[in-house]
């Protein structure tokens, strides 16, 4: 699946120099440890990447990778790490458990993954000279979808500030926001996050699609929806409805378009991821900081 390949440095010293000239007096070496086991399976495992001279208040990015909850790996999200890292910001990359027609794994053992990855980090903040709350969590398609169930319905500890999000899937148990999306990812894709067959007449549906819809979720957290314009895999329309519920709800959000994009972002001018660039960094040091 392609993906945006965002410019390593979007952003200009004006912007980062309010948060980067704070980490100058830490003596804090950079770090790089990949392929860390966060828990027993062979697929919890995260990769860490944090600058130097980082302090407690250094931005940090929790990354989850798409693959429609089925394939992907957190290698996926590298173009996002590169950027963040450049950016000066501290970046988690994670892998979590992946469904299979037949396996026991759906979203909620996706979620129990991403609250054990959580909890490790969590665990190893202080060693690490790292924050312990105020983390953003950024998603691509299945990513985006788990990102945002997670803070909106699982932080039970609320350490996720704000989530940002590629082409997410926000409303499952409808087909008037999927509409214009493949028949075949719609029927092949969606049972795997929940496992049970999904129907295009909503009454035949079990009640787990509702609650596995980060748009039914009892809270909501500051929201960025990136989505392409031109997405036949997850249709803008999700995150058109998701941002008119977080409207509904008094918010904070950002929804920006990509013209004539694709799933995974690409097909728009240069000078657009430029400037996306410029916002996304902008909003993630601003719902880094106590709010």
């Amino acid at each position: 699946m392609k993906r945006i390949r965002f410019e390593l440095i979007a952003i200009s010293l004006f912007l980062l120099s309010g948060t980067i000239g704070c980490f100058a007096d830490s003596k804090t070496k950079e770090l790089k440890l990949h392929d860390i086991a966060y828990g027993k399976d062979a697929l919890h495992k995260m990769d860490v990447d944090f600058i130097a001279n980082r302090t407690p208040e250094t931005p940090l990015v929790i990354l989850i990778h798409g693959g429609g909850w089925m394939a992907g790996d957190k290698k996926d999200a590298y173009f996002m790490r590169d950027g963040l890292l450049a950016a000066g910001m501290n970046v988690i990359n994670i892998n979590y458990r992946l469904a299979s027609p037949g396996n026991s794994i759906h979203y909620k053992e996706m979620m129990a993954d991403i609250d054990e990855a959580l909890s490790f980090v969590i665990a190893n903040a202080k060693r690490w000279n790292i924050r312990d709350s105020q983390f953003i969590f950024w998603g691509g398609s299945a990513g985006a979808h788990l990102a945002l169930l997670y803070a909106y319905r699982y932080d039970k500890r609320n350490v996720i500030s704000s989530v940002i999000t590629l082409g997410a899937p926000t409303v499952l148990d409808t087909f008037f926001s999927m509409e214009g999306a493949k028949p075949q990812d719609i029927e092949g894709l969606l049972p795997l996050i929940t496992g049970k067959p999904w129907s295009y007449d909503s009454t035949k549906l079990a009640r787990e699609y509702k609650e596995a819809s980060p748009y039914y979720s009892p809270i909501y957290k500051p929201t960025m929806l990136i989505h392409g314009e031109a997405d036949d895999i997850v249709p803008v329309e999700q995150s058109l409805v998701m941002r008119q519920k977080l409207k509904d709800e008094n918010i904070a959000d950002t929804l920006i378009i990509i013209p004539g994009g694709g799933h995974g972002g690409e097909g728009a001018p240069q000078e657009f991821y430029h400037r996306l660039n410029t916002a996304m960094f902008e909003w993630i040091i601003k719902y880094s900081k106590k709010q």
